[in-house]
């Protein structure tokens, strides 16, 4: 009698991980090893994309901070001298 085999629960990571490989060594058996400048250029584009996507949640992030920094300031009561 053959032993089952148990398969291992894959996160995503591990089955992104595991599609990387086998498109990586597919590429160099069909000889397609160095990817295109056309598709390097698009790539380099699509990083930048992102990167500029994350600097906008950033800003977001810090422009709502220094927001609540001065409205807390400006909530403050003073006294104020009658005479």
């Amino acid at each position: 009698m053959a032993e089952l085999e148990v398969e291992k629960e894959m996160s995503w990571e591990d089955h992104l991980a595991a599609a990387i490989k086998a498109f990586r060594k597919e590429m160099k058996e069909t000889g397609l090893g160095v990817f295109p400048e056309e598709f390097k250029t698009h790539q380099r584009a699509a990083r930048r994309e992102v990167l500029l996507a994350w600097r906008s949640l950033l800003d977001a992030r810090i422009e709502k901070l220094e927001n609540a920094d001065k409205e807390k300031s400006a909530q403050k009561a003073t006294r104020i001298k009658v005479e």
